[in-house]
């Protein structure tokens, strides 16, 4: 047994992590029974593991002995230059390779005078192998007490403590893999959880995939989702790439199965020597076998995926060859990843239904603003040509009731021509496809040309309209045109709704970042149940007294797209009777983001 020099105790020191600390245990107990009824000073057990040895725990060394790593080169050295001694192996000194020497500590002892005398330097191991043959690690005594060579006595001893051994180092590693196995699960379930929320199941997969399959010790998987209406869908994923192979070959077998075992719960563990499944005849296992065979897989673990009572698709786990076998703690691993990528599939499933629904009501909505675009140019032409003929008309030389039909039609034009606005404003504004450039406006310079327009129309009802501004400039960012329509429509739902003489309190003011322009009217109030429509296209009041007065129906909702194409609210407080509060929250212009249009526009 090679002793750690100091210079080599730079070196990683510290004893790998094991999660079974009580099997760590058991074998610090078996190295200190070995040094003491084998009648060693020292024992050790080493782990093979992948470019050195470990030695895992010791007896009779110093401290920090424990934890030494030593190369694969030099461990492997010593056994191919060592006698062999039954299930020991035995080093003489005069075969010491200079490479082990770095990684030993010559005790100060002095050698017996004796043919049969043990040496500091000689070597005394067992090789502890696994049942496929291959090294797991080796347990090894130094200082015979009685400063000889062990005899056949010895020796029988030595090799009873070798078999104890192997069968806790294998345990060891053994408990060590499936800890490591249950820990590998356990996260890969956590990013299949936390990838559930991305928007699409090819994100899903992706985001999660590679920890699937590296948990499972798979060389790859594939995942079928069913879509509903006989659509399906595959994803794969191999490690080192490659093209994916044509698994709709064997979707008759799987597809079928896939719904039996998501209501039976049940994972298939699939090779030549599990080839018996329940609901798998014996033609569907051998086409499953062929196609296996075919593209280089051995052993497939199949997992059903659904949600509730609907399965959704399967997962498909694979190996190339049927070792390691997979075991009861995979098989419910997996079936649990099951679940959530069958929730995936459930919600990916959902989305593409309202994608669907939303790109239909988006091509509807189009359609339905092209047709009311092309209705509203094509109205204008006759309507052109009707008030052209009215104005021709000398109204002069007329009778009373041909004047009054000459008027009529006047006021229906001018209607018709008011609707046919609305409509073109309500398409332009409403419309997704057009670009919306805003510009630094001046809300406080449009607010005050509305109100100059609409001075006589108040002064016809005697109203009076006061108006709160501040002194300079109150810039938003938008389009003029729009703003100024959505402040007249507002002017005039206020002159329109107020009685005669009326005062109407028109406000703009700056609050924390934003503009707000309120309309304050005292005129017939709005229903609280007409509230929740105010803003529906075409939609008039129930109140009798709100009917008898002209409009289209589309101002407010006019007013509402407006706002919200600049990215702003509309609040309404109101009781029938007692008057109407319209209150308008844009953002403030932003001084440091400066449209190339140049200064405010009115």
């Amino acid at each position: 047994m090679s002793h750690a020099a100091d210079e080599s105790q730079d070196q990683a020191q510290q004893v790998a992590p094991w999660a079974d600390e009580q099997t760590r245990q058991h074998l610090q107990v078996l190295v200190e029974s070995v040094a003491t009824l084998a009648g060693f000073e020292q024992s050790a057990i080493t782990l093979r593991r992948s470019h050195d040895f470990l030695i895992l725990v010791a007896a009779g060394v110093p401290d920090g002995f424990a934890g030494t790593r030593v190369p694969l080169s030099a461990m492997q050295a010593e056994m191919d230059r060592a006698d062999d001694w039954g299930a020991w192996k035995f080093v003489h000194h005069d075969h010491v390779s200079a490479e082990v020497l770095p990684y030993s500590h010559i005790p100060d002892v002095v050698p017996l005078d004796l043919t049969d005398a043990w040496h500091p330097l000689d070597m005394l191991f067992a090789p502890l192998h696994d049942d496929d043959g291959v090294l797991r690690g080796l347990l090894s005594v130094d200082s015979p007490r009685n400063g000889r060579l062990p005899g056949p006595q010895q020796l029988e001893v030595l090799t009873q403590y070798a078999g104890v051994a192997r069968t806790l180092v294998l345990l060891a590693l053994e408990r060590e893999d499936l800890t490591e196995r249950v820990r590998i699960a356990d996260e890969a379930r956590q990013i299949v959880r936390r990838a559930l929320g991305e928007p699409s199941l090819d994100l899903v997969l992706e985001a999660c995939r590679a920890a699937v399959a590296s948990c499972f010790d798979a060389a790859g998987m594939w995942l079928t989702a069913f879509h509903g209406d006989g659509v399906n869908t595959t994803t794969s994923y191999a490690l080192g790439g490659g093209e994916a192979p044509p698994f709709s070959e064997i979707d008759d077998v799987v597809i079928a199965l896939a719904h039996r075992y998501w209501d039976d719960q049940y994972v298939a563990h699939f090779s030549y020597a599990h080839s018996e499944h329940p609901g798998l005849p014996a033609a569907g296992a051998d086409s499953l076998l062929a196609f296996l065979d075919r593209i280089g897989i051995g052993s497939v673990l199949f997992v059903p995926l659904g949600a509730g009572p609907e399965c959704l698709g399967f997962l498909v786990l694979t190996r190339v060859s049927d070792t390691p076998a997979w075991t009861p703690l995979e098989r419910e691993a997996a079936l649990d990843i099951g679940r959530d990528l069958g929730r995936a599939v459930a919600n990916a499933r959902q989305l593409d239904r309202e994608r669907a629904v939303a790109d239909r009501l988006r091509k509807l909505d189009t359609y339905r603003m092209e047709m009311v675009n092309t209705l509203g140019h094509e109205l204008r032409t006759p309507l052109f040509s009707m008030t052209a003929n009215l104005e021709l008309l000398d109204v002069g030389a007329l009778g009373l009731e041909d004047r009054r039909s000459v008027a009529a039609a006047e006021r229906g034009a001018d209607r018709m021509r008011a609707v046919i606005e609305d409509l073109l404003t309500m398409a332009q504004v409403a419309d997704p496809e057009r670009e919306f450039v805003p510009d630094p406006v001046d809300l406080r310079r449009v607010l005050l040309e509305v109100a100059e327009e609409c001075h006589h129309a108040a002064a016809a009802k005697s109203q009076d309209c006061t108006i709160v501004t501040p002194d300079e400039p109150v810039l938003v960012a938008g389009s003029a045109d729009e703003l100024h329509r959505m402040l007249a429509n507002l002017a005039g739902n206020a002159i329109k709704y107020s009685p005669e003489g009326a005062v109407i309190d028109v406000r703009l003011e700056r609050m924390d970042g934003d503009v707000r322009v309120s309309f304050i009217d005292p005129g017939i109030g709005i229903s609280e149940r007409d509230q929740g429509h105010l803003f529906r296209e075409f939609f008039r009041s129930t109140n009798p007294d709100a009917l008898a007065r002209p409009g289209t129906g589309l101002g407010l909702a006019i007013v509402d797209r407006i706002v919200r194409r600049h990215s702003g609210h509309v609040e309404v407080s109101s009781e029938l009777g007692r008057g109407t509060t319209v209150a308008v929250t844009l953002p403030a212009h932003d001084p440091d983001d400066v449209s190339p249009a140049g200064p405010p526009s009115s």
